[in-house]
């Protein structure tokens, strides 16, 4: 009989340029909505003429900081656990570490279940979803279909990611110059809304955050949300983060804090998208102190949030929760297929994987 082990899973990033078409190969043969084999020919072509563009953005912030982020914050979480802390791995959805060396790692030290949290505050089928069917598959293609997964839910409303959050939102704020009021611009990425019309949960848990921050925040002055990261022809949500800039300079606002809420650490949507396009964006519409609070990274209440995960799941292994409506819900809601209290329909890989009591 083995032991419980820990496997943080995260999106991944290319750390210099011979990272960035594998990156994107895999990205894409993994999102794109195509045949099979249609994608085994398009994707690399795809992969070749986006990385020119997407290249000249990585090359401008030193590369991705994404992978050495997590694998720093993995560690905080071992220092933060101690003694008590059980085998942990990382595994990326598209650049090294891969899920399958994670896993490997984890069989080494003795590991034959698997507690999976997915670095991703907020439930969708493109973040958390996507991370936990990947991680079924891996399971599957290194002959560990057995082991039992302990799926971690959503932490968007727990309270010490909120306190992390709030801290992180108090720095940019006393860090911006000017005076007048701040208007709070959280900038969650985007969905295209043929995810929401399946039900994805995300947009409701991102403003439920929202409201719980700036109620915590005591927040006083203006506060919006703008979608980003939109690409494609595909209707995504709205109203985009470049509209929402372009609108406050319209009615002469001038002070602006950026919040990344769905990002845990400083990456290509941070680094570039919001520090570089859209202040671009904020000074042509006028907006003269532009500011950002930073992402989580080590902020020690977010580390202590994924302590409590890990102890959650080591307590709980075999309890699981709605990925809509958080819901505590027995083994046998996992066959049913929906969510008797939101409706929800579950990912096929909940029924798939099940605890050691299932």
């Amino acid at each position: 009989m083995g032991r419980p082990g820990v496997l943080f899973i995260n999106f991944g990033g290319p750390q210099g340029p011979e990272e960035l078409e594998p990156f994107l190969r895999n990205l894409f043969d993994d999102v794109l909505p195509l045949p099979s084999l249609v994608k085994q020919l398009a994707v690399p072509a795809i992969a070749r003429r986006r990385s020119k563009t997407v290249g000249e953005n990585y090359a401008e912030i030193g590369w991705s900081p994404l992978v050495p982020t997590t694998l720093a914050q993995v560690q905080a979480v071992r220092d933060a656990l101690g003694d008590d802390a059980p085998p942990v791995a990382v595994g990326m959805q598209y650049t090294a570490p891969t899920l399958e060396q994670a896993l490997d790692e984890l069989a080494e030290q003795d590991v034959d279940r698997v507690i999976a949290i997915a670095m991703f505050p907020h439930w969708s089928f493109a973040t958390i979803g996507s991370a936990f069917e990947m991680l079924h598959h891996a399971l599957a293609r290194t002959g560990r279909s057995s082991w039992p997964v302990h799926h971690a839910p959503a932490f968007y409303t727990h309270p010490r990611y909120l306190d992390a959050l709030a801290s992180t939102i108090e720095r940019g704020v006393e860090a911006l110059d000017g005076e007048g009021p701040i208007h709070l611009l959280f900038t969650p990425h985007g969905l295209p809304l043929s995810l929401i019309r399946k039900g994805d949960p995300y947009p409701d848990h991102v403003r439920e955050t929202v409201r719980r921050v700036i109620t915590q925040l005591d927040w006083t002055d203006p506060v919006h949300v703008g979608w980003q990261s939109r690409v494609g022809p595909v209707k995504w949500l709205e109203p985009s983060t470049e509209h929402v800039l372009a609108e406050l300079g319209a009615q002469g606002a001038k002070r602006v804090v950026m919040v990344p809420i769905a990002f845990v650490s400083e990456h290509i949507e941070t680094l570039h998208e919001i520090d570089i396009e859209y202040a671009e964006v904020a000074a042509k519409a006028g907006i003269t102190h532009y500011g950002r609070a930073p992402a989580l990274d080590l902020e020690q209440g977010f580390i202590d949030c994924l302590a409590d995960l890990v102890k959650d799941g080591l307590a709980g292994f075999s309890r699981y929760s709605c990925a809509r409506c958080l819901l505590p819900k027995p083994d046998s809601h996992r066959r049913q297929g929906t969510c008797a209290n939101c409706r929800f329909t579950f990912p096929t890989y909940l029924g798939e994987a099940l605890p050691e009591s299932g």
